[in-house]
């Protein structure tokens, strides 16, 4: 069977690290993109199957990172921001919202009920 695909994109990668080491763990392969434009260049490469991005993550070309990514694909995306972010993401159009830093449970169980859809 197939591994699960999770693209994680996110300028501060040290962050995250605990909760990527989590998921390699609970048997998802991830890849990374340390900003947006390289994010949806993943997108096409990697064909992720959940895609999980910083909320703090800079425009490309002028225009929001999230709603960039969103337009790029109907994938789950799952945001990490601040408890301030979480209205403002969700209403951008992401499945789910973790508060920074990401626990390792938390990310892990996020990725695995949103492929359950």
């Amino acid at each position: 069977m197939k591994k699960a695909v999770v693209l994680i994109v996110e300028k501060d990668r040290t962050s995250s690290q605990e909760a990527i080491e989590a998921l390699r763990e609970a048997g998802f392969e991830v890849v990374e993109a340390d900003e947006a434009a390289a994010g949806l260049r993943m997108i096409y490469e990697t064909r992720p199957d959940v895609i999980i991005a910083s909320a703090d993550l800079p425009a490309v070309n002028g225009e929001d990172a999230f709603l960039r990514l969103r337009q790029a694909s109907y994938l789950p995306m799952i945001a990490i921001g601040s408890r301030e972010e979480v209205v403002e993401m969700l209403e951008m159009g992401m499945d789910a919202c973790i508060i920074s830093p990401p626990s390792s449970r938390e990310m892990v169980a996020s990725v695995q009920s949103l492929l359950v859809r």
